[in-house]
């Protein structure tokens, strides 16, 4: 096995980033040292390692291997998940959550810049956090500020004080949610209050460099969901992920040994020229995807269908209600080697 140290060197592929003006590089699995970790960028390869059994959510800094039992507890946690998100309990906080929706896109002005994240997208991901964790909207505003720390240790995983802070704020956060699955408690409102908006501000920044497929989103609403599945593959949030073997594994040819820890490079395998045509490129007629940004197999996210039903419910609205938007001021970009998003997108709409 490899030697291991104590702080691993923080990862840096620019041409992972959403806003870079070089692709990423796709390369064939390697170790390396400065990381202590497997790199794995290609498609293929990635793939391999999410239909994987013999490997297991880790942190950069893992250095214990899960046991059996582990391995049971994280089953059940998504058992549970899965079987409260039923189709019938997402339609039921998707029609509870579109009059809010509706009424907050009716009110975006079309004679000044408005922000749509910060005055469109976070106040509905928090209204549809509290929705799905039964929590009232109060609680909800009020148990912000520590999921929003908790996601920035998420954005940047390699950062000893955004960890130190994110450990105490989970701790009070998990103290607030008592019943429900496990999963759609204090980390289920983290996903939805903060990662969910992050991921929307990729999206619709990937749809504002891409003026024409606002234009056909907005006189095509209904080709809503299969666009989303393209601005997740595109614009994905996820930079990178991490995952440790638990027993030894063959990956296309790769042996990585029990104990090894492995960085998925996410957003390159998702442009990978190798399984996608014109990869960097926004192609909202795309079908058959297959994109990585929701996992796959045994480590696909647990709330990907809670995930899709919030994006496409805040979403087409606002596509519907304006034939174009333009940015009006420079990105400011947040977070980090394990996802990055625009802190704010100002833009100017036109409804003709």
């Amino acid at each position: 096995m490899h030697a291991q140290r104590e702080q691993p060197s923080k990862p840096a592929w620019s041409g992972d980033l959403l806003d870079s003006a070089s692709p990423p590089e796709i390369e064939a699995p390697y170790f390396d040292n400065v990381l202590d970790a497997w790199v794995l960028s290609r498609y293929a390869d990635i793939l391999a390692a999410l239909r994987s059994p013999g490997l297991s959510p880790a942190g950069p800094h893992s250095r214990k291997i899960p046991q059996a039992d582990d391995e049971r507890s994280r089953l059940k946690i998504r058992e549970e998940a899965l079987e409260a998100l039923s189709p019938a309990r997402l339609q039921e906080w998707s029609d509870r959550l579109m009059p809010e929706v509706h009424a907050l896109a009716g009110s975006l002005p079309v004679d000044q810049p408005a922000n749509i994240i910060g005055d469109y997208a976070r106040p509905l991901c928090l209204i549809l956090a509290a929705m799905a964790t039964g929590i009232d909207l109060h609680c909800a505003k009020s148990f912000d500020e520590k999921a929003r720390q908790v996601s920035a240790f998420a954005a940047e995983p390699y950062d000893p004080a955004l960890r130190s802070v994110a450990k105490s704020a989970s701790a009070e956060l998990g103290s607030c949610f008592h019943s429900g699955p496990e999963a759609l408690r204090d980390s289920g409102f983290v996903a939805l209050s903060q990662t969910l908006p992050c991921l929307l501000g990729n999206a619709w920044f990937a749809l504002l460099r891409h003026s024409r497929q606002w234009g056909l989103l907005h006189r095509q609403p209904e080709l809503m969901e299969q666009a989303l599945e393209e601005l997740l593959r595109y614009a994905d949030l996820a930079r990178i992920l991490f995952r440790m073997a638990v027993k030894d594994v063959d990956l296309n040819g790769s042996l990585v040994c029990r104990g090894e820890r492995i960085v998925l490079r996410i957003a390159a395998a998702n442009r990978d020229p190798e399984r996608f045509v014109h990869p960097n490129h926004v192609d909202i007629a795309r079908r058959g995807a297959g994109h990585l940004t929701l996992g796959a197999g045994p480590h696909s996210c647990v709330g990907a269908s809670l995930i899709r039903m919030g994006a496409v419910a805040i979403t087409r609205p606002l596509l519907k209600r304006f034939v174009a938007a333009s940015l009006t001021q420079p990105v400011e970009w947040q977070g980090g080697s394990g996802f990055r998003s625009p802190l704010s997108l100002w833009v100017h709409f036109s409804e003709v």
